[in-house]
Formats: C-alpha cells, sequence, structure tokens
C-alpha cells in the first residue's frame, strides 16, 4: 500500500486526528473489557496510552507553531512504535513516512 503524503499541513493534522481517534477507541476498548479474548489490548494498553500522549502533544505542537510539519526527521515516538510495530496500529507509522 503506498504512503499517503498529506499536501500541507491540515492534510497531515486530519491524518493525525484519524490515528488519535483510532488510539484513543482501542483504549476505551481495553478498558471496556474483562474477557480473555481481551488480553491482548490489555497487555497493549500501556503502549496506546503512551502512543496517544504522543500524538495529541504533536497535534499541540503543530497548532501552536511548535513543531515544523515535514522536518525530516522521526516523530519522538518512533522508538515505541519500533518496538511494538508487530503488534499495534500501522497509522502511526505512516505518520512517520508522511513527517519526514
Amino acid at each position: 500500500m503506498p504512503v499517503y503524503k498529506p499536501a500541507n499541513l491540515d492534510e497531515y493534522l486530519d491524518l493525525l486526528d484519524q490515528a488519535i481517534y483510532e488510539a484513543d477507541e482501542i483504549i476505551a476498548c481495553a478498558d471496556d473489557e474483562d474477557s480473555i479474548d481481551s488480553m491482548d489490548l490489555t497487555e497493549l494498553l500501556p503502549v496506546y496510552e503512551a502512543l496517544a500522549k504522543e500524538l495529541k502533544k504533536l497535534h499541540k505542537a503543530l497548532k501552536n507553531g511548535k513543531h515544523q510539519f515535514a522536518n525530516g526527521k522521526n516523530l519522538s515516538y518512533m522508538p515505541l512504535v519500533d518496538a511494538w510495530r508487530h503488534r499495534i496500529d500501522r497509522k502511526s507509522t505512516r505518520l512517520n513516512s508522511s513527517h519526514t
């Protein structure tokens, strides 16, 4: 699947909003579930909580002009994503690809 490259900051913020929404939804599902089937979500809850926090921090920095969009550097949360890449949503990886 080709990487979507936002053309401008507004499109990037939209992609970021989608990633935040998905992370928050996974957190809500993990919080609501207490069955054996949700063990994977429960195990990943701290990962998604940290990821959501970083995504929201990036969103705020972009909106406040304190972070330069497409500066060629990896985003701060990429070590977390890299460590859990095999288990988490790929949207956060696409955000970094769009950013660099």
